[in-house]
């Protein structure tokens, strides 16, 4: 999500999203468990050999040692590493805008912020499970290719969904300004935090995050 930093005002979902989310090489073709299985085990090598080595040093070789397979094996899947990680970066958009929505409505008092709190967690741990993908991402600077476009629909979906929920708990705030405000603090909180950067006891800091969300947006309201 740290790739794209200006969200659209009106977003649909993430440009990558529906029948895109199988690879190119893969598309017109039904997948078996077993070979559901091989896909899922080169996109996890994939991931890791692009966290290890960069975006842009990556070869499919360092792709199908991970993996342990074949070039061949590699070729029924995916096109190119290009393919491989255009795939990474669908299925993470995928699961970020479907937790976006998700996001409790915002009340006040222990339960509302037990409930930001319980979104917090499952965000920290899809971050967590995504984070090579996402910190590929990021340093690869390719936000003018393809992967800038799926990045900006996933930033620009995210944020409207918030907003969604930020609209009706305080209607005197601009909700879109809102919610950006509560992703560049959720996001780089918690980038932060997973990184080793600014390290610190996981459950403060998700009870601090949730207290600061509740309060931002509650807190305002009842002004």
């Amino acid at each position: 999500m740290a790739a794209v930093t200006q969200p659209a005002e009106s977003a649909g979902p993430p440009e990558g999203s529906g029948s895109d989310l199988v690879p190119a090489a893969a598309q017109g073709r039904e997948l078996r468990a077993r070979g559901r299985r091989t896909m899922r085990r080169l996109l996890d090598a994939g991931a890791a050999v692009f966290a290890e080595r960069g975006y842009h040093a990556v070869r499919v070789d360092d792709v199908v040692k991970a993996a342990r397979t074949s070039h061949g094996t590699f070729y029924l899947y995916f096109t190119s590493k290009e393919d491989l990680f255009r795939a990474l970066a669908v299925e993470v958009a995928t699961e970020m805008t479907a937790l976006a929505g998700e996001f409790p409505p915002f009340a006040d008092g222990p339960e509302g912020r037990a409930a930001i709190r319980e979104w917090l967690v499952r965000f920290t741990e899809l971050y967590e499970r995504a984070g090579p993908v996402i910190r590929t991402w990021t340093e690869a600077e390719i936000s003018d290719s393809e992967f800038g476009r799926i990045g900006g629909g996933l930033v620009g979906e995210f944020t409207a969904r918030l907003a969604a929920r930020i609209r009706p708990a305080a209607p005197d705030l601009d909700p879109m300004v809102a919610a950006m405000a509560v992703v560049a603090l959720v996001e780089r909180t918690t980038y932060l935090s997973l990184t080793g950067t600014r390290p610190g006891d996981r459950d403060k800091t998700l009870d601090t995050l949730a207290t600061a969300i509740q309060a931002g947006i509650r807190g305002t309201a009842r002004r």
